[in-house]
């Protein structure tokens, strides 16, 4: 194979590669703004359900162990605001990335910062604080999670234990005839002594 077929393979290749990298590059834009909004209807959704919640489920009665439910209002509230930081810093981190294209200082591969001086990770400081926020927003939601899930348990045990005497009650009712034969039969001589 001759320099001049050589270099037009190696471009076709460069071409072809440079294509498929845009499509990653994309794919992973729309994974990730997938994922932002996933995090952020979830956990405005739980929020939503604790309220419908409390009113149906709990209704007027006492709530138990109301902490529970105020630390996962703050968890959800934790996650749905740093998915929203996030989407701020995801378009500074794309801003930072196109500068760096621009001025050559973008790191290229899997190379550590010190194997090219002046290189910085495309989007520099502002893709990390993205990544954390992203991890931020999926672990407060978890979390948001978990504790909504022990409020609820505790209630609902609540409601369980107070409803208990009264069912007892009433099945204690059901079970009791009408008429006390005891009282009956001392009902009766009462009566007859009366009549004496």
């Amino acid at each position: 194979m001759n320099s001049k077929a050589k270099a037009t393979a190696d471009r076709e290749d460069a071409e072809v590669m440079a294509a498929y990298r845009q499509s990653l590059i994309e794919a992973e834009k729309q994974g990730q703004d997938s994922f932002d909004k996933t995090v952020l209807s979830l956990s405005g959704g739980a929020l939503g359900i604790s309220f419908v919640f409390i009113k149906d489920i709990i209704g007027v009665g006492a709530i138990v162990l109301p902490h529970l439910l105020l630390a996962a209002w703050v968890c959800w509230a934790l996650s749905m605001l740093a998915i929203l930081v996030s989407f701020y810093t995801s378009n500074r981190a794309l801003r930072k990335a196109i500068e760096q294209c621009d001025n050559g200082t973008i790191q290229r591969g899997p190379a550590k910062p010190s194997d090219t001086p002046g290189c910085e990770p495309p989007g520099g400081y502002f893709a990390k604080v993205t990544k954390n926020l992203n991890l931020a927003g999926i672990v407060f939601l978890i979390l948001g999670i978990a504790v909504m899930c022990a409020f609820v348990y505790f209630n609902l045990l609540q409601r369980e234990l107070k409803d208990e005497p009264k069912q007892a009650e009433q099945s204690h009712a059901a079970a009791a005839p009408n008429a006390d034969p005891a009282t009956d039969t001392d009902t009766t001589r009462n009566a007859g002594k009366n009549s004496r």
